[in-house]
């Protein structure tokens, strides 16, 4: 009688560690993730989607783009945006929003330029010194 009780005992525990052993095998060859690879546009090297770049200047954030795509054209220097949202930060801690369709970053020097439905959303005296400043400058 005890003779049975082992045989069935171990018979369970083979069958235990099998169906482990199995399910541990057939579980970690399967990918961890779907990778897919499109082809790129020509002049397209790179393309980044939800894309955020942060400009900081001793530990003080000054600026932030984010954009729903990015492609990235090493040639030419320029990365290409869409969607893009430009926050820019003050000393005293106010925000401007500049909103548009769509954008480009000259990399070089890191010139952002805006294009197609540009929405300004901020207090009116910080975008009013701003605006005055860039055209002072331009004179």
């Amino acid at each position: 009688m005890v003779n049975n009780v082992r045989k069935i005992l171990l018979i369970l525990v083979l069958g235990i560690v099998g169906l482990a052993g199995y399910y541990f095998f057939v579980k970690s060859n399967a990918p961890v993730e779907k990778i897919v690879l499109k082809t790129l546009d020509a002049g397209i090297d790179i393309e980044i989607e939800n894309f955020k770049a942060v400009h900081e200047v001793s530990e003080e954030e000054k600026w932030e783009v984010n954009a729903d795509l990015a492609q990235i054209n090493q040639e030419k220097d320029l990365t290409l945006l869409t969607n893009v949202e430009l926050i820019i930060r003050q000393k005293d801690e106010q925000k401007l929003w500049v909103v548009a369709d769509s954008g480009s970053i000259l990399n070089g020097n890191k010139d952002i330029e805006l294009e197609g439905h540009v929405r300004m959303i901020g207090n009116s005296s910080m975008a009013a010194k701003r605006v005055r400043k860039n055209n002072s400058e331009a004179e």
